[in-house]
């Protein structure tokens, strides 16, 4: 038959609460668990809102965009991929302004200062602005830029003023030049000292520092050996990635002494172009699994895009996530570029592998 325990004493129950305590002092401090989060960083390439050289008639982008209603129409369809990341950055190649002297070359892309709220109201958080368009108004062109951007609230970077902001308790570095005057004249005299002495200067233990570069000749599937160069003496000077543009097509990805460089995103919502030869276009996503605050090494992986969604190649100047076999088909494109660099990528992760949801 089950009796009831007598109770303790008030002696004996301190003995037993003191016994308890030496036994947890003797075990040592309880370690919390290690605390995990991600940083996600999602990199898109050309984007051009606007006139061509004052056109903005029938198949140019204003007269797209004016019908469909739509605030957020160049990046409507890719925009669950925005929504769900901490940072998007895309390469602005275009002007808002109303200015009217232009510089002396061929084409001038220009937009009205409302096209700044297309932006925010499609979760792109970041433009970059160094580029051989953001001068096509003049400085006058480039200073409206930057003014209506910011009314819009949305951060630029650009040569010598990076984009420094905290997401998750670390700081990110977006570091941004130019090696492309005119329509397609390389000129590299300068950039790579610039790029280098931000890296070095912005570059702290605990930090991620990511340079987007300007660069190459148009419709070039492979970087220049001065590019390769240039990319990895970033990375050897502390980059811990390096993004690019200007080519208008992909080209390959090098995974260099554990850090990544695209050396081409090619279009994105590229309205230079009424006409798309070459849609073939993706959105590059970095990841970092930051524990207990310190961020880890930088991750890649891609959404296959194609930079319209007519199903022609009329540009409709709106990009489209490609799922299942159009995605695998862009992904290997992107490989097989790769794989004639000396650091080559062999593989990536779609995260648009199965059917379209």
């Amino acid at each position: 038959m089950w009796r009831s325990p007598e109770p303790l004493s008030g002696e004996t129950m301190t003995k037993s609460l003191i016994g308890l305590c030496l036994l947890a002092a003797l075990a040592g401090p309880v370690s919390a668990a290690p605390k995990f989060v991600d940083i996600t960083l999602d990199f898109a390439g050309d984007c051009t809102f606007g006139t061509v050289n004052g056109d903005g008639g029938p198949g140019r982008f204003p007269s797209v965009y004016r019908p469909s209603g739509l605030k957020d129409y160049p990046f409507h369809l890719v925009r669950r991929w925005f929504d769900h990341d901490d940072l998007t950055v895309v390469n602005f190649e275009c002007t808002l302004t109303d200015a009217v002297a232009t510089a002396d070359k061929q084409w001038h892309f220009k937009g009205p200062a409302r096209y700044a709220s297309i932006f925010p109201a499609a979760s792109v958080e970041v433009a970059g602005i160094a580029n051989n368009h953001s001068h096509d108004y003049l400085q006058a062109g480039f200073d409206d830029t930057l003014a209506n951007f910011k009314k819009a609230h949305v951060p630029t970077f650009y040569q010598n003023t990076p984009y420094i902001t905290t997401i998750k308790g670390v700081q990110v570095v977006l570091i941004a030049d130019c090696t492309v005057v005119g329509e397609n004249t390389t000129v590299i005299d300068g950039a790579p000292a610039r790029v280098i002495g931000q890296i070095k200067r912005y570059k702290k233990p605990g930090n991620i520092v990511i340079v987007f570069m300007h660069w190459g000749s148009e419709l070039d599937k492979m970087p220049r050996p001065w590019q390769q160069d240039l990319g990895h003496r970033f990375v050897d000077a502390g980059a811990d990635a390096v993004i690019a543009a200007h080519p208008h097509v992909v080209q390959g990805i090098e995974y260099y002494h554990g850090k990544y460089i695209a050396y081409s995103l090619g279009n994105f919502a590229f309205g230079g172009n009424s006409h798309a030869k070459y849609p073939e276009t993706f959105i590059l996503r970095l990841q970092s699994k930051v524990t207990d605050g310190k961020p880890g090494p930088l991750s890649a992986a891609v959404i296959p895009c194609l930079t319209t969604s007519t199903g022609t190649a009329v540009n409709n100047y709106q990009p489209q996530a490609l799922y299942g076999n159009d995605g695998d088909r862009v992904l290997r494109l992107v490989l097989d570029r790769s794989r004639a660099l000396n650091y080559g990528v062999s593989s990536l992760t779609s995260l648009t592998k199965k059917t379209k949801p």
